[in-house]
């Protein structure tokens, strides 16, 4: 086996593998690759990281954060009730960690027991139960009684949810350097949904709707769903095994920050939160724009901010583009956030020539633990716009 680490937007290195290994691994969108008098080299793609394995053979693309606190990333911006103790932190490999956050979650979600619901059946039987479907009896069976078309309504664990487990659980399975212990936990937790349909490839994935009665189903079931868009097992035209995990980083970061900052102005105000926040930048309204985090108090804007998964100083194209959204949005401040860096002074301020507006950035470091990253944010709602959303008062 052979493994290449590289850092996160890291430059050209040499390849240690066959062309149809890196073809592979490119194929992931996790890495290009290029043919120089030296050989094969690859980088990785701009703000993509996470791990491919072919035939036992590795690339890991480090991220700027631990494996962990992008894994905790993923799962808050789909559920932000995702706990950071269920989180694995341990080690620097991806596939690990996968498996043994999901087995955490699974094992929260099955504490109590199989979740079962009701799921609608359309059968043809001889004895009745459940509704007859007239419209159907009469355009098949005619004048006959029997047998009747009926729709039932079963109380059954075959339900989205523990489709979308098992389909998790099963496809984590086919990861590579799963510890033994994280493997038995799958198997066992598998083994009690068995009797849920396994999910056909390529048939897509099943619906299924947050209810009181799903609560504690709901983060192991959208991390489930993370595994299944992003977890892609293939093979190789000579049969080896593919498997591949990759996250794009700015779309993470964004939707952590998006998720974070809901919750904190959930707690100090009585307006709605928006993300990718639908107007327009012309009266014609034929330019679309869409800010990633915008609160309206009263139905008027009140905040805005834009998460951008950059280092160094604010850049001056997100200074136009934020001073666009306060000019659509009748506001005299924006925030940008932007990932720490040593390099860049906390707590920029810009204030636009011949303007009213003034931008400040807000830095978030994604190599604290994932609390103290959800923290910052926190402190970041309470300083800034408490005193003001509060008083339904707009940002100034």
């Amino acid at each position: 086996m052979t493994r290449l680490d590289l850092p996160e937007n890291s430059g050209w290195s040499p390849a240690p593998f066959d062309a149809e290994v890196i073809e592979r691994a490119c194929d992931t969108g996790l890495l290009e690759s290029k043919i120089t008098s030296a050989g094969p080299q690859v980088k990785p793609q701009l703000n993509r990281v996470g791990a491919v394995a072919v035939d036992g053979h590795e690339i890991v693309v480090q991220p700027k954060a631990p494996f962990s606190s992008v894994l905790f990333m993923l799962g808050y911006a789909a559920d932000p009730g995702f706990r950071p103790d269920e989180v694995d932190g341990t080690g620097d490999d991806l596939f690990p960690a996968v498996a043994e956050t999901y087995a955490r979650l699974m094992e929260r979600a099955l504490g109590r027991g199989v979740l079962q619901g009701y799921r609608r059946l359309d059968e043809t039987a001889v004895a009745i139960r459940g509704r007859i479907r007239f419209s159907d009896q009469m355009s098949r069976r005619g004048g006959q009684l029997l047998p009747v078309e009926l729709t039932v309504d079963d109380y059954t664990v075959d339900i989205a949810e523990n489709q979308l487990l098992r389909a998790a659980a099963r496809l984590l399975l086919t990861l590579p350097r799963l510890t033994k212990e994280a493997r038995h936990r799958l198997v066992h937790l598998e083994s009690r949904l068995v009797d849920a349909s396994l999910v056909r490839p390529g048939a897509g994935l099943p619906s299924w709707q947050p209810t009181r009665l799903n609560e504690r189903y709901q983060p192991a079931v959208r991390f489930a769903e993370l595994i299944l868009a992003r977890v892609a097992p293939s093979t190789t035209a000579g049969g080896e095994a593919v498997a591949s995990f990759v996250v794009n980083m700015a779309e993470a970061f964004e939707g952590f920050v998006t998720a974070a900052l809901t919750e904190s102005f959930a707690a100090v105000s009585t307006g709605v939160s928006v993300g990718q926040y639908p107007t327009h930048l012309d009266r014609e309204r034929k330019q679309p724009i869409r800010p990633d985090f915008v609160h309206l108090v009263g139905g008027v804007p009140a905040v805005v901010v834009d998460a951008k998964y950059k280092i160094g100083s604010l850049r001056v194209e997100d200074l136009y583009q934020m001073l666009a959204y306060c000019t659509v949005l009748g506001l005299d401040k924006g925030t940008l956030i932007y990932v720490a860096d040593t390099a860049a002074l906390p707590g920029q301020r810009t204030s636009i020539a011949l303007s009213t507006v003034v931008v400040q950035s807000v830095r978030v470091d994604v190599t604290l633990a994932p609390r103290d990253m959800v923290g910052g944010l926190h402190q970041f709602v309470r300083s800034t716009a408490e005193p003001r959303v509060a008083s339904c008062e707009p940002v100034h």
